[in-house]
Order: C-alpha cells, then sequence, then structure tokens
C-alpha cells in the first residue's frame, strides 16, 4: 500500500514564542526530523502551513483554508489535496517519531478510516495515518465549530494502537524552549 504524508506546521507556536517547525534541534529544524523519517515510507509529503519560510524544504506547502482552528482544519485540506488514500498526519514537532512507529500505523490501519497510538489512556492523533474516509466527517464537524480532534475522531472508524512497545520520548511535543 502506498501513502502520502502530511505535516501540520500552521500552529501559532504560542509557548515557543517563534516558529517551532523552524527551529534547529541538533542543528536541523525540528520539522526535517520529521520529514527525514516519514520520507523512508511516504511515496508523498505535504507541509501545511501559512509560513512561506516551509518551502525551503523543498516540498508542496499549502496554507491552511481556515487559520487558527487547529489541527482539524490542516488534516482536512491535506487530506483534500494528497494524492495518496492513506496518509500519515504528523505535527512538526515529534522529532523523535520513528519509522517503526509509521510501519506499524501504515500496517494496522488496513481496514479502518484512520489508525493512532494510544499510551496510557491518552490518544496521539498527531501520530496517525488517515485516509481520505475521514474527510466527510472532519468538514462536518469544521463546520459545526467541533475542533477538538480527540472528540471528532468519535466519528470515524479509528484503530487505537497501544503504544507501550514504543518509548515515551518517540511521543515528545516540543512546545517550549524548556523541552528543546
Amino acid at each position: 500500500m502506498q501513502v502520502g504524508a502530511i505535516i501540520l506546521a500552521g500552529g501559532k507556536s504560542s509557548r515557543m514564542g517563534v516558529d517551532k517547525g523552524l527551529m534547529l534541534l541538533n542543528e536541523k529544524p525540528m520539522v526535517q526530523h520529521v520529514i527525514d523519517t516519514v520520507k523512508l515510507i511516504a511515496e508523498e509529503l505535504i507541509i501545511v502551513a501559512n509560513n512561506e519560510e516551509y518551502k525551503q524544504l523543498g516540498y508542496e506547502v499549502i496554507p491552511d483554508e481556515i487559520e487558527n482552528v487547529g489541527p482539524l482544519a490542516g488534516i482536512c485540506i491535506g487530506l483534500k489535496q494528497a494524492s495518496y488514500h492513506y496518509n500519515f498526519v504528523l505535527s512538526c514537532d515529534v522529532p523523535f517519531v520513528t519509522k517503526e512507529m509509521l510501519s506499524l500505523l501504515k500496517q494496522e490501519v488496513v481496514g479502518y478510516d484512520a489508525a493512532i497510538f494510544e499510551k496510557a489512556n491518552y490518544l496521539h492523533p498527531l501520530i496517525g495515518i488517515y485516509s481520505k474516509n475521514c474527510l466527510p466527517a472532519f468538514e462536518v464537524a469544521l463546520n459545526n465549530k467541533e475542533l477538538k480532534l480527540k472528540t471528532v475522531l468519535h466519528h470515524v472508524n479509528v484503530k487505537k494502537i497501544e503504544g507501550t512497545l514504543f518509548s515515551d520520548k518517540f511521543f515528545k511535543n516540543i512546545n517550549s524552549t524548556l523541552d528543546l
């Protein structure tokens, strides 16, 4: 099965104060760590961002259709633009995600609309794989101002994968300079 990838980099980075995806981590932009991993198994990569600087990374950059409403809008525009039925969806601030995690998502999504990790009763929807079948439910939620992704996921057939196989480090979001 061929899959694409959508990297969400449209957030306000309010805790960081600057665009966190472009902040350097081990001498390269944080988003580049995510790209380096996902490009190992994705056929196409789209970055959803309102910052033109992401174009320097050499991938298609598309702006959010609806700004400042969270990741749901970014996922929708990414799925609309994607060439593939299934697409990894990753936030730009998960630099430690691994190929093994993504391979497991790809394997487990068969027969489902989406697959995400759950670890210690906490969902990680921005380390997941989503099909275009999610679009109708996601668009209805956006139109109804139901913006919490974890709530919207109740409207699609989601496979929750136990994340205890992987270290907490791999799920870590870098949200502040202290995290960095």
